[in-house]
């Protein structure tokens, strides 16, 4: 029999019979090329895709692998002196991406020099001197590989009217479908084609399956002058310009497919925690999407299909075919600053390189199509939020909003499509489907808005909640810029204009910007096509693309727990490691965990199944994103200690995972110092850990402790534990930084109850209601103070946990003291804020407290010559001061 082989040197008739080994066949092949690799060889049914290696196939007879007279076999291999490429070779990407491991071996050996192989097989390209094309060493998403893989046909039931043929056969009304069927799409009101259909179509255009070349189906839209001149006969712009180096006329229309098709929020807390901010504080709020991207169906209906052979049959959910959905799993607030109707923010920000790797190590451990995924960021959201009542009067618009986004007015303003167009330029996909490698962006906006019946949003009408859309609701909606939208505003060509439904196209006052004529086309009242010019303006609407969000019925997120406070609000959630200790503590509460069959010294057990419910708690609690990212700079964990705590707040495995967790020095650190402030009066003493900032506040601390050597009672020979050091915030508070002064311990010493030591904040009005809980993290109006207390200098800012009655006399211990904090060499001010015994606080027998400042009769007690009191804050001054170091009033 006669078996065609078709190769990029030609067509070959190659005459073999069906018993013959499919060596002979590869030998036979081998034999029309001088220069073919046979470790490169591939066969195939297609010009493209279902490649399989020839070595894989010697041992098999011909019939066997259903190779029969006149069959048709696509060859593909690489020559060995590697001068040609890949797209010269005729060769799809899809055939070296999908070489067998015996080629992608024989590659890296040959790259590495480390093949027994000749020095003469070297990369593609490498013999004429050319660089590889931008598309060939891409490395795409896992989504865009695994997607690329599909079949993306449609399938269809048979139809029990139209159909007339038994179960093994098939006609026009039941054959499957091309993923980018237009009729498929509009009955189920898919608005745009996803991008792998999308892709296929014009792969279909441009690349004929006859055809042995290969063009790459995408070329991105570029609006800028070429420099150089393609054609070199004149001076690069702006000293000349041809028809070869400008563009050519624009005309604006609305992009059919999208790079994104559904945007799914893990949990709904993530959407009320930005929305927290907001109720709490009346200012806007931006924070960036975190997660991984997935294949996506939406499940608009179920239909049984014929699987193929033998009368089989399966089940196949009909929705976006080849369809790609954004899972956000967090969201990251970086340093911005809120305002009523808009917000500021710097992106790039310092801290973003150190939040992108901390993300890739979240890796997804569930079975599934994610496993081994890290997260990323997906996009970007922001709240548009005005109360629908600002007077708070009307009780009929309690907790509504005002709709300020709809048809009528507009989705996006050209400010906010400026601005998504540059996060987008800045995030492009990769593809090797494209001439320069990247294409687009799957880089999604989502807006957090008022909502309004009858005047829903596109995607609305899509995902089938048009009629459920109240008035003054808040809901998501979620866009994506065009293509045509990242090029105006690369070429800068367009700007945000005073209306927010209409962008602005520049003029070519500047000579270094050349805009070309720009038009769009839309229906007139008579349904009538028009084309219009884009000067001076054009409709927002043109650069949109619609995306669907949701969330899921059955949430699996992978962050367990949100307990930590959010980075960068200063003011109301404070973030600091006396709270990470905190939630630390409350989990193991005063557990020492060990590893599972851990024994001591002397042959012990130190864990067993008892500790199963602590382990659980602890790895809820550390599965928290916000916490995650803030142990990486409280400086107690290293880079391989996060490494195995990322493995613990992503897999929630409190076996082996929480046991590689518990032998890091890093994690013991943490967790005896957790286990220390648990111990404490509160927690709020901490014994002074995370107290000191530096070394100049370590001296601080020192002499405050040999000041206070009489207020705790006589030094018993004690040591205090080790203080350790806090960094530095991430972002700078929206008060001054108050120094923090570290709690004075001393060996066997009771500390004395007068002294501020932050163990309970009650405020002087007795009022129970007012109690600051040291563990409450969701009330966002209470101060939480767990380890690290800090006292203003305002005096009268001091919250005290005790009132005692004043003493008849004053101890004149007490005033050597401030003294000698007072007026020794290089003392502070902070040397003073110490609460003493029988000066700064004291009250009457009617329990009426009074405060530095306050009036009422100084103790009674003689005043040292060395000092001088200030009249006003009754503060010990050096004898020489003319103004009081605390109050700066003249003494």
């Amino acid at each position: 029999m006669l078996v065609r082989v078709r190769s990029k040197d030609g067509i070959f008739r190659i005459q073999v019979e069906t018993t013959d080994d499919a060596g002979v066949l590869i030998d036979k092949t081998l034999e029309t090329s001088e220069n073919a690799d046979p470790a490169t060889l591939t066969f195939s049914n297609q010009p493209r895709g279902g490649e399989m290696p020839a070595e894989t196939l010697r041992g098999k007879t011909l019939g066997e692998l259903g190779i029969a007279h006149g069959h048709l076999l696509y060859a593909a291999y690489q020559t060995k002196e590697g001068a040609d490429a890949d797209v010269s070779n005729g060769v799809a990407p899809s055939v070296l991406t999908s070489a067998a491991p015996v080629s992608a071996a024989t590659d890296a050996s040959s790259a590495s020099h480390t093949s027994a192989k000749p020095d003469n097989a070297v990369p593609a390209a490498a013999g004429k001197g050319k660089q590889p094309n931008a598309w060939e060493n891409v490395k795409e998403d896992a989504v865009d590989v695994y997607l690329e893989k599909q079949d993306g046909k449609i399938l269809r039931p048979k139809d029990a009217k139209l159909c007339r043929h038994g179960d093994k056969a098939m006609c026009d009304y039941c054959m499957p479908l091309e993923p980018y069927d237009a009729t498929y799409h509009a009955e189920h009101k898919i608005k745009h084609l996803s991008f792998h259909a999308y892709l296929r179509q014009k792969d279909v255009l441009t690349n004929s399956t006859k055809g042995s070349s290969y063009i790459p189906p995408l070329d991105p839209a570029s609006y800028q002058v070429q420099i150089p001149c393609p054609s070199g006969s004149h001076p690069a712009w702006p000293a000349g310009i041809c028809t070869k180096c400008q563009p050519s006329a624009i005309t604006l229309l609305r992009q059919n497919y999208r790079m994104l098709d559904h945007v799914e929020f893990a949990s709904a807390s993530l959407v009320e925690n930005l929305l927290g901010f907001w109720r709490k504080t009346g200012q806007q709020r931006f924070g960036f999407l975190l997660g991984r991207y997935e294949p996506y169906t939406v499940t608009n209906e179920a239909t049984e299909v014929a699987a193929g052979g033998a009368g089989a049959t399966g089940k196949k959910i009909a929705g976006v075919p080849l369809g790609i959905k954004a899972v956000v799993e967090a969201i990251h607030e970086p340093p911005q600053e809120g305002d009523i109707d808009g917000l500021t923010l710097g992106i790039p920000w310092d801290d973003q390189a150190r939040v992108e790797a901390l993300a890739k190590k979240c890796v997804v451990h569930a079975e599934g199509f994610a496993k081994g995924l890290g997260c990323e960021f997906l996009g970007m959201i922001y709240t548009d939020l005005t109360p629908a009542d600002p007077t708070f009067e009307d009780k009929s618009l309690v907790g509504k909003v005002l709709p300020k986004r709809h048809k009528d007015s507009f989705f996006l303003s050209g400010n906010e499509v400026t601005f998504a167009a540059h996060v987008q330029l800045a995030n492009r996909s990769p593809s090797r489907f494209s001439r320069t490698g990247f294409f687009n962006s799957k880089f999604v906006t989502c807006v957090l808005s008022g909502t309004a019946p009858g005047a829903a949003d596109p995607a609305d009408e899509e995902s089938g909640v048009v009629d459920q859309v109240e008035w003054g609701a808040i809901d998501v909606r979620a866009y994506q810029v065009s293509e045509q939208a990242m090029a105006l505003v690369q070429a800068d060509l367009v700007e945000a204009s005073v209306k927010p439904n209409v962008m602005r196209l520049k003029q070519s006052a500047d000579k270094e910007r050349y805009v070309p004529e720009v038009f769009y086309r839309y229906k007139n009242q008579y349904n009538i096509e028009v084309k219009e010019s884009a000067k001076p303006t054009f409709p927002v609407e043109y650069l949109l693309v619609n995306v669907t969000h949701g969330f899921p019925n059955k949430p699996s997120p992978l962050f367990l727990s949100s307990e930590f406070p959010i980075e960068n609000r200063p003011g109301l959630h404070d973030q600091s490691t006396d709270r990470a200790l905190a939630i630390i503590s409350k989990a193991l509460q005063g557990a020492e965990l060990h590893p599972l069959g851990a024994t001591d010294a002397k042959g012990k057990g130190k864990a067993d199944d008892g500790t199963a419910e602590v382990r659980m708690r602890l790895v809820k609690a550390l599965s928290d994103w916000h916490l995650f990212a803030f142990l990486s700079t409280c400086g107690l964990l290293e880079q391989t200690d996060m490494d195995v705590l990322a493995k613990v707040v992503t897999s929630h495995d409190p076996g082996s995972a929480l046991d590689d967790l518990l032998r890091t020095p890093g994690w013991q650190t943490l967790a005896a110092i957790a286990r220390e402030q648990g111990s404490g009066s509160g927690g709020g003493g901490a014994g002074g850990y995370g107290g000191i900032n530096d070394d100049e506040d370590a001296d601080l601390a020192a002499a405050i402790r040999a000041s206070m050597a009489g207020v705790s009672g006589p030094d018993t020979g004690g040591q205090s534990p080790p203080r350790r050091a806090e960094p530095a915030p991430a972002a700078a508070p929206a008060s001054p930084p108050i120094r923090s002064i570290p709690q004075a311990t001393s060996g066997n010493a009771e500390p004395d109850p007068f002294i501020y030591d932050g163990a309970e904040d009650f405020e002087i009005d007795g009022d129970d209601d007012d109690v600051f809980h040291d563990q409450d993290d969701n009330d966002d109006d209470d101060v939480s103070m767990v380890a690290s207390r800090r006292l203003a200098r305002d005096d009268s800012d001091v919250q005290i946990s005790e009132v005692r009655q004043a003493p008849t006399s004053a101890s004149a211990t007490s005033t050597n003291r401030a003294q000698a904090a007072a007026g020794r060499p290089g003392a502070r001010a902070e040397d003073a804020i110490l609460v003493d015994d029988d000066e700064d606080v004291y009250a009457s027998a009617g329990s009426s407290t009074q405060l530095h400042g306050a009036s009422g009769s100084a103790p009674a007690g003689g005043q040292d010559d060395g000092v001088k009191v200030c009249p006003h804050c009754t503060f010990h001054n050096a004898r020489g001061a003319s103004d009081c170091d605390v109050c700066g009033l003249p003494i």
